[in-house]
């Protein structure tokens, strides 16, 4: 039984997290006097940013299908566009009818096709409480001018048109209320020089050409921005090598920065980003020449924060952006997918100290086991709370893998022991070629007293060592990611027999070899009444693993079931195409906390799903039955069922042709390959730590070449 007043104080305890909020909701859902919940979370929750206090799509979804909850009246935050695969996106609920959303203030459309898009903004003025909007999709100009045209652009605080070459002008000539836009230039420029946005202190904008520069640059309104992020895409030059690369440094690109950073007011900005564009497995923007203006404008010593993101630099124009910036005062600092080597913590340390930084983000570079460790030992941070050292990640284990920034065992080993390590509370090795060794290191290491999340998922290292059981960083972590770290069933028996972990609440066994044994090994695990989160997606379990850890009523605090599987899973279920997931599995004494369930096979390549746990001929019959529960129903009936298989749709070979179609592929591709050709086996897992190896190789060469091309 829960505690529900011992429940909410320990989420209200946490930093503000969505998955704190909706383990808020659940509990509220659950209790005899909801009420009384409410009023007491509704106090505590001011303090907390809006979007934190995000409805999931799951329950808008529920919502849609006709069920509610107590706890909408706390939620302030709606995104659309994060359907799960092969689920239609969740319609807009009309604030008019449906009562649950009119406290909602912030409003994440997604992507909408034109007509969807017009039908969405004839709704947006009965949102009387909406202050924030994003927009994406098919703009058109009846929808730019509907948008133009609602009472609600007046109150907004904060609009975001990402990629919006439509002219949007708002009619009327009175201030608005923005505080926050992301716009065109042209736009941006037309509200900043009639006097319509007084307010505004965060801008972003894409810079398509050199006379766009000019033009914004040329607006003594930047005067008044606090925060700038902008991204120059004036090349035009759009083709890559196949392979990973450096990148394209576009003339264009570096001309439009230096007339922008020539000219601009920026006197009161203190967060800048700067971002070029990803291209293929490289990145493209401007070079060293536009680093140059930035440093040479001035508003590097003014910035408490900067980011520099997917450009084609290298180590040279970063080190010279490192000294420009004042050490004494920059707060936030995040240099991703530079192309940074080992020499940009070599220049970081020989800058010296950063008292101030809190948090530093050097992902998606090529740093090696040099660099990391000349950050741990070599500079002074002691007042680091967040560090990411992470590589690129796979979209999907079966088809990419991920650049690994090889930081290494040894490397790790070094932040373990790192004085500057005293007070992180968030690290991320992600895809940093992490073994055993490195893994017990961060574990047991003493420093890390105050960490709370902790990610080291695609690194199959390929086992939990049983020495972990009682290691120190079980006392204060609260987020553990090891998806795709090659674990089995042994692994998590090992890794459930930890019994102590006070503030444990998520943790991720995505992508793993977890098999009915290691299900029942979670079953009786003694941190799993805990969890708010347990990710299960694509692993082995069998009918007989799911059912156990169903019957185990130990769930009790969960919050979403992901028992997907790829299509490519060798292993899969196919329940829903001649079979159902077994009833135990969703009954709702068996997980009483979910709001999301999601069940059946999916194509992550072709973003789709074939199989959803039910065949497609007993949907209806599921769905309005009274035993059903919500989260079941209303998962079923969002789907899009175009896309599922159905048993008329399964392929009739004739006798022994399956035999000879497959004879003859193998026969070409010995002709291709030599005699010993063998079909592969098309889940990733049959050669998990062969394309490991890869990865990690080609991460040092790649790194090799970065550190030649970075000295030219």
């Amino acid at each position: 039984m829960i505690d529900y007043d011992a429940e909410i104080e320990r989420v209200l305890a946490d930093p503000p997290s969505k998955i704190g909020f909706r383990t808020l909701c659940a509990v509220i859902g659950r209790a005899a006097d909801p009420e009384d919940l409410l009023s007491r979370c509704e106090e505590r929750l001011k303090s907390w940013p809006e979007e934190m206090r995000e409805a999931p799509w799951s329950r808008l979804a529920a919502l849609n299908a006709g069920y509610t909850t107590p706890s909408w009246p706390l939620v302030r935050s709606l995104t659309l566009g994060s359907a799960p695969l092969g689920t239609r996106d969740a319609r807009l609920p009309d604030p008019r009818i449906v009562p649950e959303v009119r406290g909602i203030r912030r409003l994440d459309l997604g992507y909408h096709s034109p007509d969807e898009m017009a039908e969405v903004i004839g709704l947006l003025d009965h949102w009387d409480a909406l202050r924030a909007l994003r927009c994406s999709g098919y703009w058109s100009d009846e929808v730019i001018d509907g948008l133009a045209g609602t009472a609600t652009v007046a109150r907004l605080e904060s609009l975001d048109l990402e990629r919006c070459w439509k002219s949007f002008r708002p009619v009327g000539t009175q201030p608005l209320c923005l505080r926050h836009a992301a716009l065109s230039v042209p736009d941006l420029a037309h509200l900043m020089r009639t006097g319509r946005v007084p307010h505004l202190r965060s801008a972003e904008v894409c810079v398509p050409d050199i006379d766009q520069a000019r033009e914004l640059a040329q607006l003594a309104e930047l005067a008044q921005l606090e925060r700038l992020t902008i991204e120059f895409a004036c090349g035009k030059n759009r083709s890559h090598p196949r392979d990973r690369y450096f990148g394209i440094v576009n003339e264009e690109d570096d001309q439009a920065c230096e007339v922008f950073f020539a000219h601009a007011d920026l006197t009161n900005l203190r967060a800048l980003t700067v971002r070029g564009g990803a291209l293929g497995q490289g990145r493209t923007g401007f070079g060293a020449s536009g680093v140059d203006a930035i440093v040479a404008s001035g508003v590097l010593p003014r910035l408490i924060e900067l980011t520099l993101d997917a450009l084609p630099l290298g180590d040279g124009p970063i080190a010279h952006v490192v000294t420009g910036l004042d050490r004494d005062r920059i707060e936030r600092l995040t240099l991703t997918d530079l192309v940074a080597t080992d020499g940009t913590p070599a220049a970081l340390a020989a800058a010296g100290a950063l008292p101030r930084l809190r948090r530093l983000d050097l992902s998606r570079n090529c740093l090696g086991p040099t660099g990391a460790q000349v950050l741990a030992t070599g500079v002074e941070l002691p007042a680091l709370e967040y560090l990411d050292l992470s590589g690129r990640p796979a979209y999907s284990p079966y088809y990419s893998s991920p650049e690994v920034q090889e930081i290494g065992d040894t490397a790790a080993a070094a932040w373990a022991t790192s004085p500057n390590a005293t007070n992180l509370t968030h690290l991320n090795l992600a895809a940093t070629g992490l073994g055993i060794d490195g893994l017990v290191a961060v574990l047991y290491s003493v420093r890390l007293q105050r960490l709370h999340t902790l990610d080291l998922s695609e690194n199959p290292a390929g086992a939990w060592p049983a020495e972990l059981r009682d290691a120190p960083l079980w006392r204060t972590v609260r987020t553990l990611n090891l998806a795709e770290c090659g674990l089995h069933d042994d692994d998590i028996e090992a890794l459930a027999s930890t019994s102590a972990a006070p503030h444990l609440h998520s943790v991720s066994l995505a992508y793993n070899s977890v098999g009915s044994r290691g299900a029942r090994a979670l079953a009786g695990w003694a941190l799993l009444p805990r969890l708010w989160e347990l990710n299960l997606h694509d692993n082995i379990i069998g009918d007989d693993g799911l059912i156990g850890l169903a019957r185990s009523g130990r769930a009790q605090r969960l919050l979403e079931l992901d028992i997907e599987q790829d299509c490519r899973n060798s292993q899969r279920l196919n329940h829903g195409f001649s079979a159902c997931v077994p009833p135990e599995v969703v009954e709702q004494a068996a997980f009483p906390n979910l709001d999301s369930i999601l069940l059946g096979v999916v194509d992550e390549y072709h973003r789709s799903r074939s199989v959803a746990g039910y065949p497609i001929d007993v949907f209806e019959e599921v769905i309005t039955a009274d035993r059903t529960r919500p989260e079941l129903a209303a998962f079923l009936a969002a789907l899009d069922t175009d896309q599922l298989w159905t048993p008329s749709e399964e392929p009739e070979e004739p006798d022994g042709m399956v035999e000879f179609r497959q004879a003859r592929m193998i026969w070409w591709m010995q002709q291709l390959h030599g005699p010993d050709y063998q079909i592969p086996d098309p889940d990733f897992r049959a050669a998990r730590a062969d394309n490991h190896l890869g990865c990690l190789e080609h991460a040092r060469e790649f790194a090799a070449e970065a550190t030649e091309w970075a000295a030219l």
